[in-house]
């Protein structure tokens, strides 16, 4: 089996620059009672956010033994619900709020809707989750990536 650390160090690195940028951004929103953003300019953020969320699980994967030839197949490429039920079969715990969280950004994340096409009245409605329950997540997922001594 090839020695997946480095790549996972890597791609953890990359998640936690993604979440920290993320960070920077909330400082400057306006947010309404339920914790979204009121305007336009929280694109960014939750792109930034789905793109740590998809870092922190191939991290997580590749340090319980994923190959990365499998994560850069079509089937998990930027699918963040993908990834998350390949943890989980792994018998990875993850919280039925992170689950949610991956979930809704899932889709949008994968058809790269928040670089592109949100502002587009396609139908479809975008996931904008309160930003406290996208850092929750975020954090839940970071702790993923530590190894575990107890096969998980």
């Amino acid at each position: 089996m090839k020695d997946n650390i480095p790549l996972a160090v890597a791609y953890y690195t990359n998640g936690v620059n993604f979440r920290m940028s993320a960070e920077r951004l909330q400082e400057c929103l306006e947010l309404d009672d339920a914790g979204r953003p009121k305007k336009l300019t929280a694109i960014p953020l939750y792109f930034l956010a789905s793109h740590a969320a998809e870092l922190f699980l191939k991290a997580a994967l590749l340090k319980r033994g994923f190959a990365e030839a499998d994560l850069r197949k079509y089937d998990y490429r930027h699918n963040l619900a993908a990834l998350l039920q390949e943890l989980q079969r792994k018998g990875v715990p993850v919280s039925s709020a992170t689950a949610a969280v991956v979930h809704g950004l899932s889709e949008q994340h994968q058809t790269h809707q928040l670089r592109y096409t949100v502002l587009v009245d396609d139908g479809t409605r975008t996931y904008w989750p309160p930003l406290f329950l996208v850092f929750a997540a975020l954090e839940e997922l970071l702790l993923l990536t530590r190894i575990s001594t107890h096969g998980v």
